[in-house]
């Protein structure tokens, strides 16, 4: 009789393993579905961005630090913005998905891109470090500054 409810508890715990894997990989699949099936909130009102005419080799050097740094946007798009199998070159002078200007650079980094890997503020900077990088991308894509 113990054997016999040894043996029932042993066959308990082996299927109990097989559902709680199928419970978890459902729940994240029921995840998944639901953020795909989200529209992108609008983005919110930003500050104004810079004047490019204000692109002074601290402000370019303050973003390519962020980039290669807590920005993690080099991990992406590579050390030299020369882009990859999961996100765009950000060499210029053609881009994927917006037109190369500092506003769209910088609307970009600020609001993501949905259904990719670019998410908004990467790395969690702050509004003012996304202008240092929006600053330092633009510049590396006008030939102004080196990767």
């Amino acid at each position: 009789m113990a054997r016999s409810r040894e043996r029932r508890s042993a066959d308990a715990r082996v299927l109990r393993a097989p559902v709680a894997l199928v419970t978890v990989l459902l729940l994240a699949a029921a995840r998944v579905r639901t953020a795909h099936a989200q529209e992108p909130a609008a983005p919110a009102q930003q500050p104004a961005a810079a004047d490019t005419a204000a692109a002074t080799d601290e402000v370019v050097d303050a973003g390519r630090k962020i980039f290669h740094g807590k920005g993690t946007c080099h991990a992406c798009h590579g050390d030299q913005l020369q882009g990859g199998p999961i996100a765009p070159s950000l060499r210029g002078p053609k881009w994927r998905h917006i037109d190369g200007t500092f506003e769209a650079i910088l609307q970009r980094v600020r609001g993501g891109y949905p259904g990719s890997v670019m998410v908004s503020h990467p790395g969690g900077i702050d509004d003012a470090q996304t202008i240092q990088v929006a600053t330092y991308v633009w510049a590396v894509s006008q030939g102004k500054t080196k990767p």
